[in-house]
Protein backbone atom coordinates (compact mmCIF):
# COMPACT_ATOMS: atom_id res chain seq x y z
CA UNK A 1 0.00 0.00 0.00
CA UNK A 2 2.80 2.41 0.92
CA UNK A 3 4.57 1.60 -2.35
CA UNK A 4 1.40 2.38 -4.32
CA UNK A 5 1.07 5.71 -2.49
CA UNK A 6 4.69 6.56 -3.26
CA UNK A 7 4.22 5.78 -6.96
CA UNK A 8 1.07 7.92 -7.06
CA UNK A 9 2.79 10.84 -5.31
CA UNK A 10 5.80 10.53 -7.62
CA UNK A 11 3.52 10.59 -10.66
CA UNK A 12 1.72 13.70 -9.41
CA UNK A 13 5.01 15.42 -8.64
CA UNK A 14 6.31 14.64 -12.12
CA UNK A 15 3.13 16.05 -13.65
CA UNK A 16 3.46 19.23 -11.61
CA UNK A 17 7.08 19.64 -12.61
CA UNK A 18 6.08 19.40 -16.25
CA UNK A 19 3.29 21.95 -15.77
CA UNK A 20 5.26 24.58 -13.83
CA UNK A 21 7.29 25.96 -16.76
CA UNK A 22 4.11 26.39 -18.82
CA UNK A 23 2.36 28.25 -16.02
CA UNK A 24 5.40 30.43 -15.38
CA UNK A 25 5.71 31.19 -19.10
CA UNK A 26 2.08 32.28 -19.31
CA UNK A 27 2.41 34.53 -16.26
CA UNK A 28 5.55 36.15 -17.66
CA UNK A 29 3.67 37.19 -20.79
CA UNK A 30 0.97 39.04 -18.84
CA UNK A 31 2.14 42.60 -18.18
CA UNK A 32 -0.77 43.49 -15.91
CA UNK A 33 -0.28 43.69 -12.17
CA UNK A 34 -3.06 41.99 -10.19
CA UNK A 35 -4.90 40.83 -13.37
CA UNK A 36 -7.42 38.90 -11.28
CA UNK A 37 -8.17 41.82 -8.90
CA UNK A 38 -7.34 39.78 -5.80
CA UNK A 39 -4.61 41.99 -4.30
CA UNK A 40 -6.05 45.51 -4.58
CA UNK A 41 -2.55 46.74 -5.43
CA UNK A 42 -2.26 50.52 -5.05
CA UNK A 43 -2.01 52.59 -8.26
CA UNK A 44 1.37 54.02 -7.21
CA UNK A 45 2.64 50.43 -6.99
CA UNK A 46 1.48 49.60 -10.51
CA UNK A 47 -2.05 48.52 -9.62
CA UNK A 48 -5.39 49.54 -11.08
CA UNK A 49 -6.49 53.17 -11.28
CA UNK A 50 -10.25 53.27 -10.65
CA UNK A 51 -12.54 56.08 -11.74
CA UNK A 52 -16.20 56.99 -11.20
CA UNK A 53 -18.23 53.90 -10.18
CA UNK A 54 -15.35 51.44 -10.32
CA UNK A 55 -14.79 49.11 -7.37
CA UNK A 56 -13.38 45.75 -6.29
CA UNK A 57 -16.17 43.26 -5.66
CA UNK A 58 -16.52 40.01 -3.72
CA UNK A 59 -20.01 39.41 -5.10
CA UNK A 60 -18.75 37.63 -8.24
CA UNK A 61 -15.48 36.02 -9.35
CA UNK A 62 -14.51 33.82 -12.26
CA UNK A 63 -11.41 32.72 -10.34
CA UNK A 64 -10.30 33.58 -6.84
CA UNK A 65 -12.58 35.60 -4.59
CA UNK A 66 -12.87 38.99 -6.27
CA UNK A 67 -13.53 40.76 -9.54
CA UNK A 68 -13.61 44.34 -10.77
CA UNK A 69 -17.12 45.80 -10.88
CA UNK A 70 -18.24 48.90 -12.78
CA UNK A 71 -21.76 50.18 -12.51
CA UNK A 72 -23.87 53.19 -13.34
CA UNK A 73 -27.31 54.71 -13.07
CA UNK A 74 -28.54 56.20 -16.34
CA UNK A 75 -31.77 58.06 -15.80
CA UNK A 76 -34.24 60.35 -17.51
CA UNK A 77 -34.35 64.02 -16.48
CA UNK A 78 -36.85 66.80 -17.36
CA UNK A 79 -34.23 69.04 -19.01
CA UNK A 80 -31.81 68.75 -21.97
CA UNK A 81 -30.33 66.35 -22.88
CA UNK A 82 -33.23 64.63 -21.03
CA UNK A 83 -31.12 61.79 -19.68
CA UNK A 84 -27.90 61.32 -17.71
CA UNK A 85 -25.42 58.59 -18.54
CA UNK A 86 -22.34 57.22 -16.85
CA UNK A 87 -18.92 55.83 -17.72
CA UNK A 88 -16.84 54.01 -15.13
CA UNK A 89 -13.69 51.93 -15.33
CA UNK A 90 -10.16 51.06 -14.35
CA UNK A 91 -6.81 51.10 -16.13
CA UNK A 92 -3.07 50.43 -15.95
CA UNK A 93 -0.43 52.28 -17.99
CA UNK A 94 2.76 51.03 -19.67
CA UNK A 95 5.50 52.46 -21.86
CA UNK A 96 4.91 51.74 -25.55
CA UNK A 97 6.73 52.48 -28.80
CA UNK A 98 5.24 53.38 -32.18
CA UNK A 99 4.61 50.26 -34.24
CA UNK A 100 4.47 47.95 -31.22
CA UNK A 101 1.56 45.51 -31.19
CA UNK A 102 -0.64 44.71 -28.23
CA UNK A 103 -3.55 42.50 -27.26
CA UNK A 104 -5.84 42.74 -24.23
CA UNK A 105 -8.12 39.87 -23.24
CA UNK A 106 -10.27 39.06 -20.23
CA UNK A 107 -13.74 38.01 -19.12
CA UNK A 108 -16.87 40.01 -18.41
CA UNK A 109 -20.19 39.12 -16.83
CA UNK A 110 -23.39 40.81 -15.77
CA UNK A 111 -25.19 39.25 -12.83
CA UNK A 112 -28.52 40.66 -14.03
CA UNK A 113 -29.53 41.15 -17.65
CA UNK A 114 -28.72 44.68 -18.77
CA UNK A 115 -31.64 46.90 -19.75
CA UNK A 116 -31.81 49.46 -22.52
CA UNK A 117 -29.25 50.66 -25.03
CA UNK A 118 -26.53 51.78 -25.36
CA UNK A 119 -25.23 49.94 -22.32
CA UNK A 120 -22.15 47.73 -22.42
CA UNK A 121 -18.95 46.52 -20.77
CA UNK A 122 -15.70 46.18 -22.74
CA UNK A 123 -11.94 45.96 -22.40
CA UNK A 124 -9.97 48.52 -24.40
CA UNK A 125 -6.42 49.63 -25.17
CA UNK A 126 -5.69 53.32 -25.87
CA UNK A 127 -2.44 54.97 -26.94
CA UNK A 128 -1.08 58.33 -25.74
CA UNK A 129 1.83 60.57 -26.72
CA UNK A 130 4.46 61.96 -24.34
CA UNK A 131 2.24 64.94 -23.51
CA UNK A 132 -0.60 62.65 -22.48
CA UNK A 133 -2.73 63.35 -25.56
CA UNK A 134 -5.08 60.53 -26.53
CA UNK A 135 -4.11 59.51 -30.05
CA UNK A 136 -7.64 58.47 -30.94
CA UNK A 137 -10.15 55.72 -30.39
CA UNK A 138 -12.09 53.30 -32.57
CA UNK A 139 -15.00 55.72 -32.50
CA UNK A 140 -13.01 58.82 -33.56
CA UNK A 141 -10.07 57.61 -35.64
CA UNK A 142 -11.91 55.88 -38.48
CA UNK A 143 -10.39 53.61 -41.08
CA UNK A 144 -8.99 50.13 -40.65
CA UNK A 145 -5.95 51.25 -38.62
CA UNK A 146 -7.62 52.92 -35.66
CA UNK A 147 -4.96 53.68 -33.01
CA UNK A 148 -7.01 52.16 -30.20
CA UNK A 149 -9.08 49.04 -30.00
CA UNK A 150 -12.14 47.88 -28.07
CA UNK A 151 -13.25 44.32 -27.48
CA UNK A 152 -16.56 42.62 -28.09
CA UNK A 153 -19.25 43.68 -25.61
CA UNK A 154 -21.22 42.55 -22.63
CA UNK A 155 -24.54 44.19 -23.50
CA UNK A 156 -28.33 43.78 -23.22
CA UNK A 157 -28.12 40.71 -25.46
CA UNK A 158 -25.66 38.91 -23.15
CA UNK A 159 -26.78 36.07 -20.92
CA UNK A 160 -26.82 37.03 -17.24
CA UNK A 161 -24.48 35.03 -15.03
CA UNK A 162 -22.26 33.86 -17.92
CA UNK A 163 -18.57 34.83 -18.09
CA UNK A 164 -17.85 35.92 -21.66
CA UNK A 165 -14.39 36.09 -23.23
CA UNK A 166 -13.44 39.64 -24.27
CA UNK A 167 -10.70 40.27 -26.82
CA UNK A 168 -9.42 43.48 -28.41
CA UNK A 169 -7.50 41.57 -31.06
CA UNK A 170 -4.17 43.06 -32.11
CA UNK A 171 -3.78 46.84 -31.77
CA UNK A 172 -0.79 48.62 -33.35
CA UNK A 173 0.60 51.72 -31.65
CA UNK A 174 0.45 54.74 -34.00
CA UNK A 175 3.18 57.28 -34.66
CA UNK A 176 3.97 59.37 -31.60
CA UNK A 177 2.97 56.72 -29.07
CA UNK A 178 4.71 56.91 -25.69
CA UNK A 179 2.33 54.94 -23.46
CA UNK A 180 -0.54 52.49 -23.64
CA UNK A 181 -3.42 52.22 -21.18
CA UNK A 182 -5.30 48.95 -20.70
CA UNK A 183 -8.91 49.57 -19.61
CA UNK A 184 -11.94 47.81 -18.24
CA UNK A 185 -14.93 50.03 -19.07
CA UNK A 186 -18.64 50.18 -18.42
CA UNK A 187 -20.77 52.61 -20.44
CA UNK A 188 -24.45 53.26 -19.70
CA UNK A 189 -26.46 55.84 -21.65
CA UNK A 190 -29.61 53.73 -21.72
CA UNK A 191 -31.69 56.08 -19.51
CA UNK A 192 -33.17 52.86 -18.11
CA UNK A 193 -33.63 54.37 -14.63
CA UNK A 194 -32.03 51.35 -12.95
CA UNK A 195 -28.59 50.80 -11.44
CA UNK A 196 -26.73 48.11 -13.38
CA UNK A 197 -23.18 47.06 -14.19
CA UNK A 198 -20.59 44.55 -15.37
CA UNK A 199 -17.95 42.45 -13.57
CA UNK A 200 -14.48 41.83 -15.05
CA UNK A 201 -11.93 39.15 -14.17
CA UNK A 202 -8.79 37.31 -15.39
CA UNK A 203 -7.35 39.97 -17.68
CA UNK A 204 -4.18 39.60 -19.75
CA UNK A 205 -2.17 42.23 -21.63
CA UNK A 206 0.66 41.11 -23.88
CA UNK A 207 2.92 42.73 -26.46
CA UNK A 208 3.69 40.70 -29.56
CA UNK A 209 7.16 39.65 -30.55
CA UNK A 210 8.04 39.80 -34.25
CA UNK A 211 6.76 36.26 -34.71
CA UNK A 212 3.60 36.87 -32.67
CA UNK A 213 4.57 34.19 -30.15
CA UNK A 214 4.40 36.27 -26.98
CA UNK A 215 0.59 36.34 -26.71
CA UNK A 216 -0.46 32.96 -25.38
CA UNK A 217 -4.02 33.35 -26.70
CA UNK A 218 -2.95 33.84 -30.32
Amino acid sequence: MNKKRFVLCAALLSALMVMVPKVAFSDENNLLKDPGFELKTAPDEGGWNLFDQGMYSKDQARNGKQSMFHYGYSRSVPYPPFFIGSVSGSFQEFAAAPGSQWRLTGYGMTARKLKGTPVFGIVQVSFFNAAGKDLGTVETAGGSKAPAKTSNEINNGSTAGEWIFLDTGIATAPEGTATIQAFTLYVDFSHSNVSQGVHFDDLSLCTLKDDGSNCKSL
